[in-house]
């Protein structure tokens, strides 16, 4: 039985208009860094680009952030920048982040297909690949418009130890809400990164128009958010 709904968020809940615009978001984080620890901005780059790929390489016993900042403080030069390091993180993702919403907006039917869920009595949570802390990941469900609804996160790079779509990802944010994976149901956009969820024994809605994965994964449903309003209940089954 269906007891938990994980939503990915781009694509998914917001109308996002690329990847290009994820890696835009470190590319401020870099100048941001760098303007402050006076850093140059081959070395900035090196470093930023780096650590956002220590997160999807294997870190065993570390979160995502904490592979994130191995990666950056190992090119720092001593001890007092790396604790100036993190004061800069923090700030940059609590102040600066949220300013920094352009093309994002509200994806169609996201509201009601979150609220559709919670009156049903399912938990409901946002599975974003968790490469973003939390900050920066509530701020995104503001430009989504949802968060009077107050969904709870079920990733992000302070409690996760793994990305999408490894199998122990989607393992972790069952286990994160208390549920075995046959109790959870994913939505999402992306075949290779929402519906591997289907390999661990979750049920999917793809949000999309592909009749069929590439990657040997399935799909229970597919279509808009709309659709999978009209759907829930045969979902649910």
């Amino acid at each position: 039985m269906i007891r938990c709904v994980f939503f990915d968020l781009d694509g998914t809940l917001i109308d996002y208009v690329s990847v290009a615009r994820a890696i835009s978001y470190f590319n401020e984080l870099a100048r941001y860094l760098r303007a402050d620890l006076a850093l140059n901005e081959a070395h900035s780059e090196r470093l930023i680009n780096g650590a956002v790929g220590a997160m999807f390489d294997p870190h065993p016993g570390l979160t995502n952030q904490q592979a994130f900042d191995a990666f950056y403080d190992a090119g720092l030069k001593d001890d007092a920048e790396r604790v100036r390091y993190r004061e800069l993180f923090m700030r940059f993702f609590e102040e600066v982040f949220p300013t920094l919403q352009s093309n994002e907006r509200p994806a169609d039917f996201n509201h009601d297909a979150v609220r559709h869920c919670q009156e049903r009595g399912l938990a409901v949570a946002v599975a974003s690949q968790p490469i973003f802390c939390a900050a920066a990941i509530k701020a995104r469900m503001t430009w989504a418009g949802l968060e009077e609804l107050r969904i709870p996160l079920a990733s992000s790079s302070e409690n996760a130890f793994t990305t999408k779509p490894q199998l122990d990802y989607f393992q972790e944010i069952a286990e994160r809400l208390g549920r075995v994976p046959g109790e959870c149901l994913m939505v999402g956009n992306e075949d290779y990164n929402d519906m591997t969820a289907s390999q661990i024994g979750m049920r999917t809605f793809y949000v999309g128009n592909d009749e069929q994965s590439s990657n040997g994964n399935h799909w229970n449903g597919a279509g808009t958010l709309a659709d999978f309003i009209a759907e829930l209940d045969n979902l649910l089954l």
